[in-house]
């Protein structure tokens, strides 16, 4: 089957700058650790983002722009306050958090990162950073501790439920509660900002993006779930019959069962789907330059050549 990744879409220069204060958000949480610990740490977070000394550190390299540029948008659009207001942040502060932790607990929770001190450590000191930073945010926010609250919450509540969902849809539910500590700052900032409708919808437009992302993801480590047994959402797009053979054992079955019918396919029509509802969501909300990046990032499958045809650039 094809890779697949999301159509590309150019950081505009604002959005350059503000992902650069997200980076140092990182950086200055490291400064923070004992000094005993700082340099291993630095190092480990050069090498798990895949950044050199030479291009400068990047944490956000790897994560699509959606889940970071929301919040300059939704500020520029309403406010425009400067990014060094004590309250925006606090805001970068909570959210650069909740990106790394999104990571670090994934992959801490399924062993593929080994557990040292000092990556417990960072682990305790981001989690402690997003907790404080987020409750400060949230207190000049009428209603907003609470709010913070039940986000956290439901965030443990489906993290600990690994059972077998019976629809894709169910599934998907399930990854909107699993995004909630990333999600809740976006809405938070929404409702500083706007009506509660409109961060009602900010929040269902940041959930369908991270949506479409969950199903790429899970596309892209398609064989990697089959041989570790990981259960996937791609397990739905099999027949039942199918399903039970899913893993190591049925590899190679469902693989071809997946090439036949045309897995990516489905599976590109269904993140369009989710990155399209979420472009018209921004668009409603005036929120333009966010929508037109969501819109790029559609997943154009090109037709592979006849055999014995020409590729016409390469005449």
């Amino acid at each position: 089957m094809r890779r697949l990744d999301f159509g590309n879409f150019e950081e505009s220069r604002e959005e350059a700058e503000f992902h650069k204060l997200l980076n140092e958000a990182v950086l200055n949480l490291c400064y923070e650790l004992p000094p005993a610990i700082r340099s291993e740490t630095l190092h480990f977070l050069y090498k798990y983002s895949d950044s050199t000394t030479d291009s400068g550190f990047d944490y956000f390299k790897k994560y699509y722009s959606p889940c970071y540029t929301i919040l300059y948008w939704i500020n520029e659009n309403a406010q425009s306050l400067d990014w060094d207001d004590p309250l925006l942040e606090l805001l970068i502060q909570s959210h650069s958090s909740a990106l790394l932790l999104y990571s670090l607990d994934d992959h801490l929770v399924d062993q593929s990162l080994k557990t040292t001190h000092s990556l417990l450590q960072l682990r305790t000191q981001t989690w402690e950073r997003y907790s404080q930073a987020g409750r400060l945010f949230a207190k000049e926010i009428h209603g907003g501790i609470s709010v913070r609250d039940d986000f956290v919450d439901r965030y443990f509540n489906s993290v600990r439920d690994d059972s077998y969902m019976e629809t894709l849809e169910a599934y998907l539910d399930r990854f909107r509660l699993r995004m909630a500590t990333c999600s809740l700052q976006p809405y938070l900032l929404a409702r500083s900002f706007m009506t509660r409708e409109q961060a009602e919808s900010v929040l269902k437009m940041y959930e369908a993006f991270g949506i479409a992302w969950r199903l790429l993801n899970d596309y892209q480590d398609l064989e990697k779930d089959l041989e570790n047994d990981t259960f996937s959402s791609m397990t739905y797009f099999l027949s039942n019959a199918d399903a039970m053979d899913w893993g190591s054992r049925g590899r190679s079955r469902i693989l071809s069962c997946f090439e036949n019918f045309g897995l990516e396919f489905k599976i590109s029509d269904r993140i369009n789907s989710y990155l399209k509802e979420a472009a018209r969501i921004a668009s409603e909300l005036f929120l333009d330059h966010y929508a037109n990046c969501l819109l790029s990032m559609r997943i154009l499958i090109e037709p592979i050549p006849l055999s014995g045809a020409r590729d016409l650039t390469e005449i």
